[in-house]
């Protein structure tokens, strides 16, 4: 069977982070760099946690050479924060979301995997915080991985191609996003987009990008499953 895969952004598209995201940020480059940046008011949406520290104290002053070499430091910090608070994290699915990964796990016909600006060791503890088993997920790249966002996708054709010894077509790859970041990052691999307007972005200006599919949301969960299977 040549299965369908699914790349699932995290923030924004399967969850609502409820700022947490930024207030652990916040702290993990306090401890680490001493500054946090102009955190409050830059655009995080899209980017890779990777450009988010890198921006961030860039825009503080930081040296490069510092940056880079306090980076990973950064990263760990921040998904130790994440995992210490994960109880209590105030994080939450999306309607639609529990639901729709219910049905896909079950039907053969796919291969879920994630495609996040998230740094890896921290997406675990937000999925499960809002409910949603992180193992149904079986390969992935994430944002502390690479800079740009637009790298990404072929890490995980990478891993597919690993996992079942054998290439992946990126036109059997769909995206599925809340920004423009994830537009331009699955036409960058060859792959196809199913936008949502769950994030910070409506859906009047995600059509301006043209994503092959746009919904508002993942409610309507057989709507989405019939674009699963004709995209």
């Amino acid at each position: 069977m040549n299965k369908r895969v699914l790349l699932f952004d995290i923030d924004g598209t399967l969850l609502d982070p409820q700022g947490e995201g930024l207030r652990y940020m916040r702290r993990a480059l306090l401890d680490i760099f001493g500054v946090s940046g102009p955190i409050d008011a830059y655009d995080m949406s899209g980017k890779t946690d990777w450009q988010i520290v890198t921006d961030l104290m860039r825009l503080a002053g930081v040296d490069p050479e510092v940056i880079k070499s306090r980076r990973a430091a950064a990263f760990s910090a921040y998904a130790q924060q994440i995992e210490r608070a994960a109880a209590g994290l105030q994080i939450r699915a999306f309607p639609g979301v529990l639901p729709l990964l219910d049905r896909l796990k079950t039907d053969p016909m796919f291969e879920l995997g994630l495609l996040t600006g998230n740094v890896r060791e921290a997406v675990p503890h937000k999925l499960d915080a809002a409910g949603i088993d992180p193992t149904i997920f079986r390969f992935g790249a994430f944002g502390s991985e690479h800079r740009d966002r637009n790298q990404l996708p072929f890490l995980v054709l990478e891993r597919l191609a690993a996992l079942k010894n054998a290439p992946t077509d990126p036109k059997s790859v769909l995206v599925i996003g809340d920004t423009p970041r994830d537009i331009a990052c699955a036409r960058h691999a060859g792959m196809k987009v199913l936008s949502l307007a769950t994030g910070r972005y409506d859906r009047d200006t995600l059509a301006r990008y043209h994503p092959d599919y746009l919904l508002d949301d993942l409610t309507a969960i057989d709507a989405v499953m019939a674009i699963f299977h004709r995209y």
